[in-house]
């Protein structure tokens, strides 16, 4: 059975979805109260591109049953932006856009690539590293909590909340996520008396619908921006690299060529989605790929299984460097909520691969001792990377 949260669920999703693809492209799972599991490119960018049916909506308050949110099951603290639908949720978007214009994400490549390197130069004389914690993680943070709003000096801070203790962790997720947010509120009244050009203040001094965003709105935001980029650009970095270190023939090209560097950090993204996937709430009866499905149900749209879609991408369990198509990914969603930070987590992934390429051309991935990302239900990725540098 297609189970999310199933303990071997990133063993065997691929072979999984491949078996639904062949019954048609929408299979029913029975796991956590029921859903359908969308696997083909195609039905999958359409119930995206389809809010008015395929509802993303949350209500905690549980007034409306249907609107349970993105996550299976709901998240417990919902997700302003990314649980919304327009046109609020495009009113939303509108607050945090102008952060990621195409010319502020060209602003970035200079304070991107002072990052990648302090984090390697801190790296330079050590035997061991984890290029997870040690180079993937500090990087992200570095670079967005600037954006964000967040003094970098605090980046532990926020990051450990997302990733302590790996899969034995003792905390439990919901105690960091309670803690940051509390950070994260005393940052937004902060900025409510001393706004500044970022994107907490953005949040806080902007409007939506004629009204000013309620604090928790403001922490929901702030919320997704550090935690979410967090997680999904530093598994990015990291399964591109655990690849790279067996497959060593490429490393001179990549260095080289920008645009097949790019196109790569796409193939990567097509292979190995950080967010593997988002639900959606059928709110009228429709059909899907051929199924029926009725008001009220709960849909899985897995981004991972259209990704290797056969009608869309050629080989599509291969990585193809320079497949041309391989730009038309789906991991960072589709339609009104495709994440707007794309192109600077593509960005942070090109020049922290081809830097550490460069300077460290013989780096190793500890391969055996890699330790996969403790399950948040959607994120997929590495909580340990141990390499040799040299």
């Amino acid at each position: 059975m297609f189970d999310i949260h199933a303990p071997d669920h990133m063993q065997v999703w691929a072979a999984q979805a491949d078996a639904i693809r062949v019954s048609g492209g929408v299979g029913w799972s029975e796991a956590t109260g029921g859903y359908w599991v969308v696997v083909n490119y195609e039905d999958a960018v359409a119930a995206a591109k389809n809010w008015q049916v395929f509802s993303a909506r949350h209500d905690p308050t549980g007034m409306d049953p249907r609107a349970r949110g993105i996550s299976i099951p709901p998240y417990e603290f919902p997700l302003i932006l990314s649980e919304s639908d327009p046109p609020r949720q495009q009113k939303l978007r509108l607050l945090e856009i102008p952060f990621f214009t195409p010319s502020k994400i060209k602003a970035q490549i200079p304070v991107v690539q002072a990052n990648v390197e302090r984090c390697l130069d801190a790296m330079q004389d050590r035997a061991e590293v984890d290029l997870f914690r040690d180079y993937a993680m500090p990087l992200v943070s570095l670079t967005s909590m600037a954006l964000v709003g967040i003094e970098v000096a605090r980046w532990q801070d926020y990051t450990l909340a997302a990733h302590r203790g790996g899969p034995s962790g003792s905390l439990d997720i919901s105690q960091d996520t309670e803690r940051v947010h509390a950070m994260l509120l005393d940052m937004a009244q902060e900025r409510r008396a001393n706004p500044r050009g970022d994107i907490a203040s953005a949040l806080v001094t902007g409007e939506v619908m004629g009204e000013k965003l309620r604090d928790e709105e403001v922490v929901s935001m702030l919320s997704a921006l550090v935690l979410g980029g967090f997680d999904t650009t530093s598994s990015l970095v990291t399964s591109a690299l655990i690849w790279l270190s067996e497959n060593r023939e490429c490393h001179a090209d990549l260095v080289s060529d920008d645009a097949l560097a790019a196109n790569a950090v796409h193939e990567f993204l097509r292979m190995w989605p950080p967010s593997l996937g988002g639900a959606r709430n059928v709110v009228a009866d429709t059909v899907l790929g051929g199924q029926e499905m009725k008001d009220g149900d709960r849909v899985f749209l897995s981004w991972a299984a259209a990704n290797r879609d056969p009608q869309v991408f050629a080989d599509p369990h291969s990585i193809r460097l320079d497949r041309l198509n391989a730009s038309d990914n789906l991991a960072f969603g589709m339609g009104v909520h495709r994440c707007l930070g794309m192109e600077l987590a593509r960005l942070m992934a090109r020049l922290a691969v081809q830097t550490l390429l460069r300077r460290h051309p013989h780096f190793r991935v500890l391969r055996e001792r890699c330790v996969p990302y403790r399950s948040k239900g959607l994120v997929a990725g590495w909580s340990a990377v141990p390499a040799m540098l040299s």
